[in-house]
């Protein structure tokens, strides 16, 4: 399962530790809600370009990072990110995002990064908007599961301009008599 750089260093700490219930000899359940959180107070520090950003690293291009430094002095740890262009960024929030980009009168949002539900506090996650490289809005309809059990909500799933994502934009699928981009 791929997952984005950035989340190893952010998105709301857990333990490996949770309850699991074995389906079979190799498969096991995890209840995200059985897991155990590490305490508020416990997260790392985040800084970058020398400025504290808080407990979440904002998403961004891996090619931008010109060292980490990670420093275990304190009781909850600091990580230090350096960039090769301090300051041109522009950092937003998946709200600000939704409210320049997507117009839509439901209530709900369910977002998606890279494949990936984002899940816990949204309001400390930020992408770099230079960094996005397309959101599609889908909605509860578009999926059959979904499809008359759930009502408006939008599924806001952001691409970023990984080195996976870019390879893949360049494609093109050809399925029975439609045509159908890389993302």
């Amino acid at each position: 399962m791929r997952l984005l750089f950035m989340f190893t260093f952010c998105l709301f700490a857990i333990t490996a530790v949770g309850q699991t219930s074995p389906v079979s000899d190799k498969v096991n359940v995890v209840y995200e809600k059985d897991a155990k959180k590490l305490p508020a107070g416990i997260q790392p520090k985040y800084f970058l370009d020398s400025v504290l950003i808080g407990s979440c690293l904002p998403l961004f291009s891996q090619e931008e990072i010109k060292n980490i430094n990670v420093s275990t002095d304190s009781k909850i740890g600091e990580v230090y990110v350096m960039t090769k262009n301090p300051g041109a960024f522009r950092f937003m929030t998946l709200d600000e995002i939704k409210n320049k980009y997507v117009k839509s009168p439901s209530p709900a949002t369910l977002y998606m990064i890279d494949n990936d539900l984002v899940k816990g506090n949204i309001a400390n996650l930020k992408i770099d908007e230079n960094y996005i490289l397309n959101i599609n809005i889908l909605s509860e309809s578009d999926f059959g599961s979904l499809k008359g059990a759930v009502k408006d909500i939008d599924i806001i799933k952001i691409t970023t301009k990984s080195k996976e994502n870019l390879e893949r934009a360049g494609q093109v699928y050809i399925r029975g008599t439609e045509f159908q981009a890389g993302l």
